[in-house]
């Protein structure tokens, strides 16, 4: 069984005060706000080998001399011509092409968009569990808030009745 270490304090949220929570509430936005942002830019780079692994399996005999648009840039197409259906040039990122059969090139298309695929699941299991925190973040702070503004009342309950006391 472990022990805790004696170095560690666990400070409860109860304890802290409204400003402290605020801060943390804050926090805890920017946190979800970026790991929701990196979820998405994993789930588009998965649809983009998807999208290369569907290309790479249209080579086929058919479509071989076929007129097909050939990308320049990401808005620069240029009409070319389907010569070779056996191999592909795989961008492997930062400026690296490798040349790849048909086949091994839709298997690294796979393997990419696996590798990806579990990467944002474990981002969207953070996102979840950071939520739940968040959820009950709110909850104390609502809780504090409430609790503050029931102070308040009474306070104000009590000067008036001094007040009427006096008169």
């Amino acid at each position: 069984m472990a022990t805790a270490d004696p170095k560690t304090q666990t400070i409860s949220l109860e304890d802290m005060p409204l400003p402290q929570l605020h801060k943390l509430k804050a926090q805890f936005e920017e946190e979800i706000g970026e790991l929701t942002s990196a979820f998405t830019q994993m789930k588009q780079a998965q649809a983009v080998f998807r999208e290369c692994k569907n290309c790479v399996e249209s080579m086929t005999p058919d479509n071989l001399d076929k007129t097909i648009m050939v990308p320049l840039t990401n808005s620069l197409y240029v009409p070319g011509k389907l010569s070779n259906i056996d191999s592909v040039v795989v961008d492997a990122g930062t400026g690296y092409y490798i040349e790849k059969s048909v086949v091994d090139a839709a298997q690294y298309y796979d393997t990419k968009a696996e590798f990806v695929q579990g990467n944002a699941k474990k981002i969207q299991e953070t996102i979840e569990k950071k939520q739940t925190s968040f959820r009950g973040l709110l909850e104390i702070i609502q809780f504090k808030m409430t609790q503050q503004q029931r102070q308040q009342e009474q306070q104000q309950q009590q000067q008036q009745q001094k007040q009427g006391a006096s008169k």
